[in-house]
């Protein structure tokens, strides 16, 4: 929750606001800040700061927080339920406010929009109507009990997003539209359902869009809409290839006005404004069952009210309008002007108490780094993605020198700092006159650093499932702390994030961490659940932590996001800082995770140990189960390392068994040319099956992932009822499972020398005051990313790049999308479309 205060004056009969932070007890007006799908607080955490900066005086921000990630896919109403409840809660901690206001952006504005309709209470006023006419003024209800000010939406589709060019990524393709809302449940459940208004049930209520453009069973939809003050409408009028034009600005496609360049000199991105005054017309005649009719009567409905609709456009900037629908949001302050231009575009003449409002001014310029003084190419301009640092929240924090300066390891280093220019690319092939994309900060020691060695406390935890490297990486935390920064205070927290508050710590030196690299497993325990995030961070402010090193897969990191989270809301000098941990490589942005490698190394002796088996007697077939939940990656690099496998089947790439071209074909024919045949088949691999043919269990562990049923016992039986009952043929199948294995073993050479680097980047990135953040390599070189980046999705082998083609072409395997679910209800223009796409907000 973020505050800032601010109040409202008049000054020529407009609203101007002003923030003064000893004020917070007096702010009366509650801004409450709706991020889309997959988003989260982060999201706008750039734009509520530049808010409470800029516009000072009594208003209350709050980004809402109830409905992050995968919550974002549980359906428009299920977030606007919590929406409700989140800003009730609000209302009851904060007995001073008098007004609400709500700024909304992508599928959030939707999501406000059921959430007002079930905060209103229409006025109680017996005799309402005589009052209104004596007294010329309207009465209206209020939103929990508070004057609705301002409703903001900012990229919104209103209208849905099904047919008629609505996303424009489908490129009004009718038939890719159709498959799109045939497979959108697939990729963002119930809220894809509303989004592409398939979600008419059997009771006959139509589409949750449609009942949400008038009063519906007890919701005032459209009365509390009506009861706000004003209502704008901010949208892209081209590049947002998310939501289109028409949806976002709820116009028919006769009503899109001809825009020019620019219509105002000091927002120059603004392309149109036009203020729509409410119309109680009845819908425009079209045909019946139509999806047009559906369309027209969200418009209708919708211009019952008035909007100030105001269209912008990023068409000159070669840059921000490759991501117009998160440029729109401001989303970080790589938004902000080269010249830092917004002190003389916030000012008192700003027209309307709204983020949206200004964000084009925020936006005029990206703030630009060049590799060189003399770049005059806009295309060379690149993005930064920043990461937190304990100054955002705790701008008085004092520096000091670093004390590398006087270590003699890094006395003879010529640049023993890294400066603050330095950024990694994530993106590293381009073409001529393409945008130079993300980058992020190198890791590395600072010139400064914010904590005091004497003054430190550090904790390292370790949370998940085993990988080789744990102990490897908790032992150069220690001594990268202890020897290059004089830390003798570091604590180990046994038994996962439970161990905050459910167990004792263990004292960590050099001595006791000295040959744990050549042990598996972890020293400090592990766990998986437990993140209860007041408990811990109640915990680390009892025990005065101010380093935190947590060690973990992406469900670990994302509970770290909420601890960073909770640290910056408490106001703690306290760094979090993150090692992703995962067998799989699943982890997103960076190249690999530690313990892969190995994984992969030792993968190899069970796959040997298979081809040896079936090489030794005839119709051998081997199958090798290996680790790969959701990403097939250790299954793939074990396949082209060993080149025994004759078969790789992994969770991205269905396949099929019985027909032409099955599983079953294919190794009945490599039987007959080689008398054997090894299998490598990844874990999370052929579920759907299973899910058919054995009792389905929806259980999960601990960490909420669901608990797969096992694929490699399930193709044995397969194999061994085809070729003895169906087949009539002989066959020795051996099956090998080394899962636990591969787990438990010590990390190899390499993967210590990667630990090794991913455990001082961490410390170096800690003591410079950089905070909820996470280290990896980008590119083959280490970077600091912000937490959010790693948990907005996952890493998965993509079907359509060069990797899964190497390992065809070295298998000689058959594809099997011929005849796959996906590839007969989905194109390659659509995939394609899905496996480039990064999407963060909807």
């Amino acid at each position: 929750m973020d505050t800032g205060v601010c109040s409202s004056e008049s000054i020529n009969g407009e609203d101007v606001f002003s923030c003064k932070e000893s004020d917070v007890s007096s702010a009366d007006h509650l801004v409450v800040m709706v991020h889309g799908i997959l988003g989260s607080t982060a999201n706008w955490k750039f734009a509520a700061e530049q808010f409470v900066r800029k516009l000072p005086d009594k208003v209350f921000i709050h980004r809402s927080e109830k409905n992050m990630e995968k919550l974002t896919l549980d359906g428009v109403d299920v977030m606007g339920e919590r929406l409700t409840e989140e800003v009730l809660e609000l209302i009851k901690q904060k007995k001073n406010l008098r007004k609400i206001s709500f700024v909304a952006h992508s599928v959030g504005g939707l999501v406000a929009r059921y959430a007002i309709g079930k905060l209103y209470r229409p006025c109680k006023i017996d005799n309402e109507r005589d009052l209104s006419v004596d007294t010329g003024e309207v009465l209206k209800g209020t939103l929990g009990g508070l004057e609705p000010v301002n409703f903001i939406t900012v990229a919104t589709p209103h209208l849905g997003s099904r047919g008629n060019k609505q996303v424009p990524f489908l490129f009004g393709l009718t038939a890719l539209e159709k498959v799109a809302a045939g497979v959108i449940h697939w990729i963002f459940k119930r809220t894809g359902r509303h989004l592409f208004l398939t979600d008419a049930d059997s009771d006959g209520k139509p589409p949750l869009l449609k009942r949400m453009v008038e009063d519906h069973e007890g919701y005032y939809f459209m009365s509390a809409l009506r009861s706000f003050k004003r209502r704008v409408a901010y949208s892209n009028v081209g590049y947002d290839h998310i939501v289109g034009w028409r949806t976002s600005s709820i116009r028919r496609a006769v009503e899109l006005p001809k825009w020019e360049d620019s219509v105002n000199e000091k927002y120059p991105h603004i392309v149109y404004e036009e203020l729509c005054k409410a119309c109680d017309a009845e819908p425009i005649s079209v045909e019946v069952d139509s999806l047009d009719n559906i369309e027209e009567e969200l418009v209708t409905g919708l211009s019952r009210v008035s909007w100030e609709k105001v269209d912008v456009s990023f068409h000159s900037s070669s840059l921000l309008r490759f991501a117009a629908h998160s440029v729109i949001q401001v989303k970080n302050e790589n938004m902000h002007s080269e010249e830092r231009i917004m002190s003389s575009d916030f000012s008192i003449q700003v027209k309307m108490f709204s983020l949206a409002q200004i964000v084009p001014a925020i936006l005029i310029k990206k703030q630009q780094f060049r590799a060189q003084s003399r770049i005059d190419n806009p295309d060379d301009v690149f993005i930064t993605d920043n990461v937190p640092h304990l100054t955002d929240f705790l701008p008085d924090l004092q520096s000091y020198p670093n004390p590398l300066k006087k270590s003699p390891a890094y006395a003879i280093v010529k640049e023993t700092f890294v400066s603050p220019q330095d950024v990694v690319a994530q993106k590293i092939v381009l073409q001529k006159g393409s945008p130079r994309g993300v980058h992020f900060p190198r890791a590395g020691p600072r010139e400064k650093v914010y904590f005091k060695s004497e003054e430190v406390r550090a904790c390292i935890v370790t949370c998940g499932g085993l990988c080789p490297g744990i102990n490897t990486v908790i032992r150069e935390i220690v001594c990268g702390l202890n020897f290059m920064y004089g830390v003798d205070d570091i604590l180990g927290i046994e038994g996962g994030y439970k161990g905050f508050y459910s167990k004792n710590t263990k004292k960590l030196t050099p001595k006791i961490v000295d040959d744990i690299h050549k042990r598996g497993g972890t020293l400090l325990q592990t766990s998986r659940g437990g993140s209860d995030t007041n408990k811990i961070v109640d915990n680390i402010q009892d025990r005065g932590i101010n380093q935190v090193y947590i060690i973990g897969g992406d469900g670990t990191q994302r509970g770290a996001n909420a601890i960073y989270k909770e640290v910056e809301k408490r106001g703690l000098q306290v760094a979090v800082a993150g090692i992703p941990k995962t067998i799989d490589n699943d982890i997103a942005v960076i190249d690999k995770s530690f313990g892969f490698d190995t994984a992969v190394e030792e993968a190899q002796r069970a796959i040997n140990a298979a081809h040896v088996e079936v090489e030794s007697v005839e119709n051998g077939v081997g199958i090798v189960k290996l680790m790969g939940r959701y990403s097939g990656f250790i299954a793939l690099y074990a396949t082209l390392a060993s080149r025994d496998v004759d078969c790789c089947l992994i969770p991205e790439s269905p396949f099929y068994l019985e027909g032409p071209g099955g599983l079953f074909e294919f190794v009945e024919q490599r039987l007959k040319e080689n008398s054997h045949v090894v299998i490598v088949v990844a874990e999370g691999a052929g579920q759907e099956f299973l899910a058919q043919t054995m009792q389905s269990i929806d259980e999960k562990d601990a960490s909420g992932n669901r608990l797969l049923l096992d694929v490699g016992q399930w193709l044995t039986q397969k194999f061994k009822d085809h070729f003895t009952k169906v087949r009539k043929m002989t066959i020795n199948l051996k099956y090998i499972d080394p899962t636990y294995m591969i787990r438990a073993v010590p990390s190899n050479a390499s993967d210590n020398i990667y630990c090794t680097l991913l455990a001082q980047s961490a410390v170096h990135g800690a003591m410079a005051g950089y905070t909820g953040f996470t280290v990896g390599p980008v590119n083959s070189r280490h970077a600091y990313i912000p937490i959010s980046r790693v948990t907005e999705t996952q890493n998965v082998v993509k079907l359509t790049d060069r990797s899964w083609a190497r390992l065809l072409a070295s298998t000689n395997q058959p594809s099997f999308v011929e005849h796959s679910v996906e590839r007969e209800k989905v194109d390659k223009d659509t995939i394609d479309a899905i496996n480039d796409m990064r999407i963060t907000s909807i």
